[in-house]
């Protein structure tokens, strides 16, 4: 059986692969020199990204292989392809208890037990994906630049198509750029199992599964991009985000609780349910800064959306040079967010759930601790050296800590549990690449 990857997994991943393939932005003004037929390249950058949750929680190994080429005609051709796959255990939803608790796989053919007072996790997560990423940038005028993208990415219960486009107007001496960019996507997700019916039983009479489930996003980006000084070069970006369709994770429950004890009665679980759709904002704000030789580099960004999240993330870098090409760079990520205005840790029996109906007083629910209130803190560090005058070996490794705020008003037992438990994580990255 094969289950959905956690969606902070996967931007992990995502994160760390990204930052090692892409090329670095030079704090300077200096105009870069026009490309001719007798310079033109091919640059093929390629990783391998190791992730490991403690706990026996998930495990991923990612390989990333991606090659570009600009030709004597200023036009670059990029092309990406990723693999990864995922093992270990997830958290299903449900809240731990003073006794082991029993749950049937999304598949129904099989159960695992969760020991007593520990957080359930689903022992048989596991997952693989396959993403193929194209892209096209070019000039048309003076100043001008047009990129076009497409996407595909397969998994076993979900599919995605993304295509992008974006323009570049260069002005003020080419000091300054502004971007505009559109983005969209089409997911499809075909839950092992089926899709259940979102504020359920998740188990026995009552419970209820449906077919696949689709989902369309499209993002709107504006940004400026301007040279403060020759050693100082300065970003912001607005983004704008819409998604409408199913955006419920198949594989999440929630306990039904008594509000007095803390223990699971009645229906016991019940399917999470989230909103139909998710409106989203960010404001990005970058700051490259070349010192003598070293280069420092600062970056904030605020997240809001209409399920009630608000989001900070400061991120400092420090490219350190060592001589000779050799270079090491410390990293150090805040990330703190608000719950979602629906997070639940658990649905209270008489309150939000009856056993009796088998109906919810509230329209939407999830326990998923990605929706939570939670403060994470990445260390990180990366070491560079040249193999070669067109060539380059880097090794990066990370520390991730999240910790989550714990539930308010636990009733009962819940009161002694640690219903919210911290997650640590490692990701070391090797990555190697080459001009032809």
């Amino acid at each position: 059986m094969q289950l959905s990857a956690p969606t902070s997994i996967r931007a992990a991943l995502a994160a760390a692969s990204a930052a090692l393939l892409a090329p670095a932005v030079q704090a300077q003004a200096t105009t870069p020199a026009p490309v001719t037929a007798s310079t033109h390249t091919w640059k093929g950058e390629t990783a391998l990204l190791l992730y490991k949750e403690g706990g026996g929680r998930v495990t991923a190994v990612e390989p990333v292989v991606s090659a570009r080429r600009t030709d004597g005609n200023d036009q670059t051709l990029g092309l990406k392809l990723t693999f990864d796959a995922l093992t270990g255990a997830s958290p299903n939803g449900a809240v731990a208890q003073p006794t082991a608790q029993t749950f049937t796989s999304p598949s129904g053919n099989s159960t695992y037990t969760t020991d007593a007072n520990r957080q359930p996790l689903d022992p048989s997560f596991r997952d693989q994906r396959t993403a193929l990423a194209y892209s096209l940038e070019q000039p048309f005028g003076a100043g001008r630049r047009i990129a076009l993208g497409a996407n595909v990415s397969s998994e076993y219960d979900f599919q995605s198509l993304g295509a992008s486009a974006s323009l570049a107007f260069d002005f003020n001496d080419r000091n300054t750029t502004l971007s505009l960019g559109a983005a969209f996507e089409a997911d499809r997700i075909k839950a092992v199992g089926g899709a259940p019916e979102g504020l359920r039983p998740a188990f026995g009479a009552g419970s209820a599964r449906t077919g696949s489930g689709t989902r369309n996003v499209t993002d709107l980006l504006v940004g400026v991009t301007q040279v403060m000084s020759r050693s100082w070069l300065m970003q912001l970006n607005l983004g704008l985000g819409r998604g409408s369709g199913d955006h419920s994770d198949p594989y999440k429950i929630l306990s039904v609780v008594d509000g007095s004890s803390g223990l699971v009665t009645g229906d016991r679980y019940v399917s999470e349910q989230r909103p139909g759709s998710r409106t989203r904002t960010s404001l990005y704000w970058q700051n490259k800064v070349h010192l003598r030789e070293d280069v420092v580099d600062v970056g904030y960004r605020f997240y809001r959306d209409d399920w009630g999240i608000r989001a900070h993330t400061l991120d400092f870098r420090y490219r350190y040079e060592l001589g000779g090409g050799l270079h090491l760079e410390p990293q150090w990520r805040w990330y703190r967010q608000s719950a979602a205005d629906f997070w639940r840790g658990w649905l209270v029996e008489g309150g939000e759930w009856s056993s009796a109906t088998q109906r919810a007083s509230v329209s939407a629910a999830s326990a998923d601790p990605r929706l939570a209130a939670f403060t994470a803190n990445t260390l990180g560090l990366k070491f560079g050296m040249p193999m070669s005058a067109a060539s380059e070996l880097s090794l990066r490794l990370q520390a991730y800590r999240q910790t989550q705020k714990q539930p308010a008003a636990a009733p009962g037992v819940l009161a002694t549990l640690d219903t919210a438990p911290a997650l640590n994580a490692v990701t070391f990255v090797v990555g190697y690449s080459r001009d032809f």
